[in-house]
Order: structure tokens, then C-alpha cells, then sequence
């Protein structure tokens, strides 16, 4: 599946599974480009992805993370861990200091036991807040 084509499954599916019409979306942007983006005939820039995710009432990364495994077929858990490893070394290498950004070390830093019961508490404690600012 396209990256495009898993975009248009995904939005469309969280908006129909929140209750929402295109023209709900459409205060964002017409409902003709929501439209389009359903069908997978247009690319959102990030901005439409935020306003988008916004009117859903999910963070932007969630939307993405969700095209991502939709179109690679990638367990949602195994991105969630991919990327908490790259923002792991992204922190030490200072990449992230570097663009002022907090990290918030005790949270990247944090190794989850290999047992069920603490992988679900140690899941639940590794979150990471991206902050974009202008």
C-alpha cells in the first residue's frame, strides 16, 4: 500500500470511528480536500496533519504512526519501539539538546523489564512530547 493510500485508510477510518462527517473536517480545510485526501489523491503537508489531527483530538505523531504501520504493516508497538531507540540515541549524541528540545532523560533513559506485568507500567511511563514551535 502507498504511502498516500494508507494516509486516505487511515484518516478516513478515525473519522468515521469518531463520528465525524468530511465537512467536521472540512473547518480545517475545504471538505472537497478532505475529500481528496480520503482517496488518496492528495499528499497533507504537516500543518494539514496537525489541523487534521487536531479536529480528530489525536497528537499529529499518532496519525503518522498509524499511516506507517498501516502502509509497512508494521506492528503499531514495534514503531512505538524503533523510534523510542532513535530518540534514545538521539539524546545521547546531544541532538536533541542541541535543538533545545528536552528529552526528558529519565524517560529515554529508561530500560523495560522483560516481565509482562512491568513491560505494561514500563510502556505506559516511556511517552515523549514533541513540542513544535515558530
Amino acid at each position: 500500500m502507498s504511502l498516500k493510500n494508507a494516509f486516505a485508510a487511515v484518516l478516513k477510518a478515525m473519522r468515521s470511528g469518531k463520528g465525524l462527517t468530511q465537512r467536521n473536517l472540512a473547518e480545517v480545510s475545504s471538505r472537497t480536500y478532505v475529500s481528496k485526501l480520503e482517496r488518496g489523491q492528495s499528499s497533507p503537508t504537516l500543518e494539514m496533519i496537525t489541523a487534521l489531527s487536531g479536529q480528530l483530538n489525536v497528537n499529529p505523531l499518532t496519525l503518522v504512526a498509524i499511516t506507517l504501520c498501516a502502509e509497512s504493516g508494521q506492528p503499531v508497538n514495534a514503531l512505538l519501539r524503533q523510534t523510542q531507540k532513535e530518540l534514545v540515541g538521539l539524546a545521547h549524541d546531544g541532538i536533541l539538546q542541541n535543538l533545545t528540545i528536552s528529552s526528558g532523560d529519565e524517560l529515554l533513559v529508561a530500560s523495560p523489564s522483560t516481565s509482562p506485568s512491568s513491560n505494561r507500567s514500563a510502556t505506559n511511563a516511556l511517552q515523549v512530547e514533541f513540542c513544535f514551535a515558530e
